[in-house]
């Protein structure tokens, strides 16, 4: 049976689609309208975020494709290039096995250092031990040599005896004596880390002095030279609090000075010869790359033969920048008193002394146990050294 006339053509399916849509668009109410036009929004959205996800995902993969390739040619021109003139080998010869021992330092050119910035410690640590404010670990030892220049000038009223050319009498007149000193000391120190957040010190100093005085009316420039060693000094420090909030590091330290050193060669004083008790307390706050340090402490002097030097006290302050892992920086402060002198137990007044020494000085990891420390001291008031050289090479014995 057929359900058309004939000389009548069947509609397309297509257009017959279209209309049923435009009719059933027609029928839609505003807010179907809307909703429609949202879905169509947001499944264009989705399909461009699919798009930009593959091209990010095909860029990462270039990336790492380019890093990995970076990487292969840094570690091919870190590989030792080839003697040229190595005899040929019919093999070549086989590798040495590896070990779990730190690789040691590229060889560098003569006059640099090579650091294994991940075996060797922080410059900054080295120069606060060899201050005293940090102390070593338990089972590590540290032997320090050092050399200190020391220069003094100073310059004393006495009495000086004259003749009178018209007369012929002997007369006392006050003059002055101007006295230089050019004091050299090479020292050992010892630390050694101990149990309990503790450390044991000692130091053996040597003393080499070159003096020469110059009084008022006299010709003549009196030189002398003096050496012998100097007095040997122990004691033992212990990190009393750590660092918490506001509150820093705290170290105490208790030392004794045997007074076994040379006093006197010849005319030359060299300063030793005399017992000393000695207390200092050390706070260390830390503020990376910043730590500030400071210290105070007090010297009780014993008498030796009718002569007892003053006690001394003084504290010091200091801030330390650590410019590099292999290298620091330090300025400092310290203010010393010392007491009058006594002698046969009589005060001998005016020989008290007050001054303040000026510190500026940097140190370098030579290796991953040498450090090179070196520091100038610049004398502030008339008892104070004019100024002073130290050298000292801490050396760490795991």
């Amino acid at each position: 049976m057929k359900l058309t006339k004939p000389g009548v053509q069947l509609i397309p399916l297509a257009l017959l689609g279209a209309a049923l849509a435009s009719a059933s668009h027609a029928a839609e109410t505003p807010a179907q309208k809307r909703e429609r036009q949202l879905l169509e929004r947001l499944a264009k959205s989705d399909a461009q975020a699919a798009i930009l996800q593959r091209r990010i995902d095909a860029l990462e993969q270039r990336l790492q494709e380019l890093r990995a390739n970076i990487e292969d040619s840094d570690k091919a021109q870190l590989r030792p290039a080839v003697a040229v003139a190595q005899a040929p080998a019919p093999t070549p010869a086989p590798s040495k096995p590896a070990s779990n021992s730190p690789k040691p330092a590229a060889s560098s050119a003569p006059g640099k250092f090579e650091v294994d910035e991940e075996a060797a410690q922080r410059a900054l640590e080295r120069t606060l031990t060899q201050a005293g404010a940090l102390l070593l670990n338990a089972g590590t030892y540290e032997l320090t040599p050092s050399f200190t220049y020391k220069r003094n000038e100073f310059t004393t009223p006495t009495l000086l005896s004259t003749t009178n050319p018209t007369t012929g009498a002997s007369e006392l007149l006050l003059g002055n004596q101007r006295t230089r000193r050019n004091e050299m000391t090479a020292e050992l120190d010892f630390r050694a880390g101990l149990p309990y957040q503790a450390q044991f010190e000692a130091s053996l100093p040597y003393n080499y002095t070159r003096s020469s005085q110059l009084t008022d009316l006299s010709p003549s420039n009196v030189k002398d030279n003096g050496n012998g060693m100097g007095d040997v000094t122990i004691g033992i420090a212990k990190t009393l609090f750590r660092e918490s909030g506001w509150r820093p590091d705290l170290i105490g330290r208790l030392s004794y000075n045997f007074g076994n050193g040379k006093r006197r060669d010849g005319t030359v004083d060299l300063g030793g010869g005399f017992r000393q008790l000695q207390g200092e307390f050390v706070a260390i706050k830390r503020q990376d790359p910043l730590a500030f340090v400071a210290s105070a402490f007090y010297g009780k002097s014993f008498e030796d033969d009718g002569i007892k030097p003053g006690n001394a006290m003084g504290f010091s302050l200091s801030a330390l920048l650590a410019a590099s892992p292999a290298t620091s920086l330090q300025f400092g402060f310290s203010q010393i008193y010392r007491q009058e002198q006594e002698l046969n137990g009589v005060t001998v007044h005016g020989s008290d002394q007050t001054y303040g020494i000026a510190t500026i000085g940097a140190s370098s990891v030579l290796s991953r146990d040498t450090t090179l420390i070196t520091r100038i001291g610049i004398g502030l008031g008339n008892d104070a050294p004019k100024y002073s050289i130290n050298v000292a090479l801490p050396i760490l014995i795991r």
